[in-house]
């Protein structure tokens, strides 16, 4: 079949078109979806990038945060006895000891309690019953009295609320000898000293001395060396009552306990990236 120009033009045309067809269905549609599909792709790469960014961001306030954490920690746990200073029976008589040395405090014998877990409250006034609220109230115009209540009460209010907290805790006995006063100062002493040590209880009574129990032993005579007969007293007369003086010897009894926690690490804040 013989085509004449016009026809060859048309043919070229259409086979033109055709493989222009053929190449957008074969070529440029499959890459145009890999295109879309790779922008989607893009996209939530993108915001996974934003997302870890933003995570990324978060870790120094992070770290600096369980820095502070840790600081405030050290901070309060210093304030107790280490918890291996409590379990070495050296370190914790050595502990204890320079308090009675410092204060002349004769140690005749001490006993340790095995450590076991306990609560600490908070200590803080407790005031008594609302002596004359109706009074109060009606003299109360201005609400001044019932602030000033409110604002005396407030401590131990928030502090009576607040959930104790839980210590190891150790119990040591001492019996010892000194004076009064020295033992008045050895309470003193752990009283204002920076460790957290409670003294549960004191007993205490008085000894005589050495010169004392001599005299005892011996008759008691006049100026003239005659013996001279001691009165007695039964039971139901009234007796001379001596106080125990501020320089007297006394024997005394007490329990102390103390405290300990175990101390927050410093964490590895290298490994949060």
């Amino acid at each position: 079949m013989k085509l004449n120009y016009r026809d060859k033009v048309i043919l070229g045309i259409v086979l033109a078109f055709a493989i222009l067809l053929a190449g957008y269905f074969m070529l440029i549609k499959p890459k145009n979806e890999d295109i879309k599909s790779n922008k989607a792709t893009l996209e939530d790469l993108e915001k996974t990038e934003r997302e870890y960014k933003q995570k990324i961001s978060q870790i120094e306030p992070l770290k600096e945060g369980i820095g502070n954490i840790v600081n405030e920690t050290k901070e309060v746990t210093k304030h107790f006895v280490p918890i291996e200073d409590v379990n070495n029976p050296v370190k914790l008589d050595r502990f204890m000891q320079h308090f009675a040395v410092e204060n002349n405090i004769r140690v005749l014998d001490l006993a340790v309690g095995d450590m076991s877990e306990s609560t600490i409250g908070y200590y803080y006034i407790e005031r008594g019953s609302d002596v004359g609220s109706g009074l109060r109230e009606f003299a109360d115009i201005n609400g001044k009295y019932q602030a000033d209540i409110d604002a005396a009460k407030a401590e131990g209010t928030q502090l009576s609320e607040r959930e104790p907290g839980n210590v190891l805790q150790t119990q040591y006995g001492i019996t010892a000898k000194g004076k009064k006063e020295d033992l008045w100062k050895l309470m003193d002493a752990i009283e204002k000293q920076d460790k957290t040590i409670i003294i549960n209880s004191v007993d205490f009574s008085a000894v005589n001395s050495e010169e004392d129990a001599t005299k005892e032993e011996q008759p008691a005579t006049d100026a003239e060396g005659n013996p001279v007969q001691i009165p007695t007293f039964s039971e139901g007369e009234e007796t001379e009552y001596r106080p125990i003086m501020p320089e007297d010897e006394v024997e005394m009894k007490l329990v102390i306990s103390i405290y300990s926690v175990y101390e927050l690490p410093q964490p590895n804040l290298e490994n949060l990236e």
